[in-house]
């Protein structure tokens, strides 16, 4: 028999029937990068340190025993049933994906050999972790996507070129030569988008390697200007190729064409403007005496004015003020007595925002006492129309602004108890209860009457009866929070509006006030003391469509259960849905 056919038959046999492994063979392998394991039954008998690093274990005792097949993720079941059944090709590696005990994930390719030296269901396993290299190929493949993403959004031409033919064009390019989509530049002679008049040139640009100005032509035959640039690639075997980048300088060549055109009138301009201003200066030494003179003049006369008058510039400097704004102000920053408002107004005046300003605002001058003032302010402009400055005149209205506040007072408070008059309180009333519609927040309206008020009438006179009421106000106030509001709605009736409290709060609040009412005293003529207690009817607003009156309503209807049932007591009543 042929020796070599010896030689090939020992090898197939070899081969068939596996590697052969004995139990030192795992210390020897140590030094292996790659998983390798010895499994009896698909248990793990023993395995390497590069083994149990892949499968997330600090020592090699934690995985003796486990068996391998755990580790497989579930999509390899085929993979787990070649462990389980002990079969495997020893010809090739099987992909598969396994999860350690540090719940890392890593792609290996597995072989499994039969160990028939050590036992029948013995089998030897090893692993090569591929995650590195599929890493790197999908970086790769990243790299070359962005690479054409690069150069198909790129703000100019780029196109490849092969054998003198257009074999690519970007979006760029498409659009720089009036096309509507690549098929009608790709398959063009690169001498086809060139003017007739550099065509010649088309081997020139390759070799100058640098870029050159040349006229390139839109699909409907229109020339521009364009900077080219040709870079050699490598040949591959299908002809010179190349790649061509041109980037539209139609704009530039036009500025530089005006620019040009400029400088050459540049010095008959500088020429006309030195005369010119050589004729202002002449007229502005005129016209400085006559301003001197105008300006002795305003000045005399802007301090004979009463009211205080200023001039600021456009960074907010007063410049000029009259004998009434340094009597008031002083010597004081006009920024730092005036309000917010004047910063602001003084900026929409600058901006041409308006010609025209006014607001009023208190005034506390470093010396003497409040002033509320009117101030009027308008923009200062110059020849050409553009604000510069701020004129600003100050009007005292302090006596006017006092008669506000008075009539004011007495348009919502009553004039004898000073608690809220009744179309106050209701305006008020409506406003909260509307708040706490809107945000689901609770309140509680307390119908409050005097006890046998008319017998305090009849017995002490309606002067003592006034002291009453105003008593009773003065204690409901000390009594309650500063949110709570208390209204006067006719004689001895008043009312309570307890925002943010509920009913139970409410009660509890009404008994303190009954109780404090009924502690209070009533000074009388004679020099003794008189007092009187209060019957109190609660209600809430339960639904959102309850209106003050309803509430009110059902407020006066417990405090009749208070007086019926004996007064000097607290009575409730619930608003039910509507």
């Amino acid at each position: 028999m042929d020796p070599i056919t010896n030689i090939i038959d020992l090898a197939i046999e070899r081969r068939r029937r596996g590697p052969r492994f004995n139990g030192e063979m795992m210390q020897i392998l140590e030094v292996s990068r790659d998983l390798i394991c010895l499994c009896r039954a698909g248990a793990i008998t023993a395995i390497n340190g590069a083994g149990a690093r892949m499968l997330g274990a600090k020592t090699t005792e934690e995985l003796i025993g486990r068996r391998l097949a755990e580790f497989l993720i579930p999509e390899y079941g085929q993979v787990l049933e070649l462990f389980l059944a002990g079969m495997a090709s020893e010809d090739r590696g099987v992909p598969t994906r396994i999860i350690g005990l540090d719940r890392a994930l890593h792609d290996i390719e597995l072989q499994v050999y039969r160990a028939r030296e050590i036992g029948p269901d013995a089998t030897v396993v090893t692993g090569r972790d591929m995650s590195k290299e599929g890493k790197l190929a999908g970086a790769a493949q990243q790299t070359d996507t962005r690479f054409h993403l690069l150069v198909d959004n790129s703000m100019n031409l780029v196109c490849h070129v092969v054998a003198g033919s257009i074999r690519y064009v970007n979006k760029a390019g498409i659009a720089l030569l009036g096309a509507v989509e690549a098929e009608q530049v790709i398959g063009l002679r690169l001498e086809d988008i060139l003017h007739p008049d550099y065509a010649p040139l088309v081997d020139d640009i390759a070799k100058e390697g640098a870029a050159v100005p040349l006229r390139l032509l839109h699909r409907d035959g229109t020339a521009f200007d364009a900077l080219v640039r040709a870079t050699v690639l490598p040949a591959t075997g299908m002809g010179p190729e190349m790649m061509v980048e041109a980037r539209d300088i139609t704009g530039h060549n036009r500025a530089v064409t005006a620019l040009r055109r400029s400088n050459e009138t540049l010095e008959m301009r500088v020429a006309s403007r030195t005369r010119e201003l050589a004729a202002q200066r002449n007229r502005a030494e005129e016209m400085t005496l006559v301003a001197e003179a105008s300006r002795r003049f305003s000045e005399s006369l802007i301090d004979t004015i009463p009211s205080p008058v200023w001039f600021k510039d456009a960074l907010g400097r007063v410049q000029t003020c009259n004998r009434a704004f340094r009597a008031l102000f002083g010597d004081g920053e006009l920024k730092t007595l005036l309000p917010l408002e004047d910063t602001v107004t003084d900026a929409e005046l600058l901006s041409g925002a308006c010609e025209q300003a006014a607001f009023e605002a208190p005034i506390l001058p470093p010396v003497g006492a409040r002033v509320d003032a009117m101030v009027l302010k308008s923009a200062y402009l110059d020849e050409e129309g553009r604000p510069v400055g701020i004129i600003g005149v100050m009007t005292d209205i302090s006596d006017r602004k006092a008669m506000e506040r008075e009539l004011r007072r007495l348009a919502t408070v009553d004039p004898l108890t000073g608690a809220f008059n009744r179309r106050h309180f209701l305006a008020t009333a409506a406003t909260e209860l509307e708040r706490a519609h809107r945000y689901g927040n609770p309140l509680t309206v307390l119908m409050l009457d005097v006890d046998h008020f008319k017998s305090i009438n009849d017995h002490h006179g309606h002067a003592v009866g006034d002291q009453a009421l105003c008593l009773l106000v003065d204690t409901l106030r000390k009594a309650l929070r500063d949110i709570d509001v208390v209204g006067r709605l006719g004689g001895e009736e008043f009312a309570v509006l307890l925002p943010e409290t509920g009913m139970a709060g409410a009660l509890v609040t009404a008994e303190r006030l009954r109780a404090q009412v009924a502690a209070a005293r009533v000074p009388l003529p004679d020099g003794s003391q008189t007092s009187f207690t209060i019957s109190i009817g609660a209600a809430a607003p339960h639904g959102g469509d309850c209106s003050v009156e309803l509430i009110l309503a059902k407020a006066d209807k417990a405090l009749y259960r208070a007086k019926d049932s004996g007064r000097n007591q607290v009575c409730t009543e619930v608003i039910d849905p509507a």
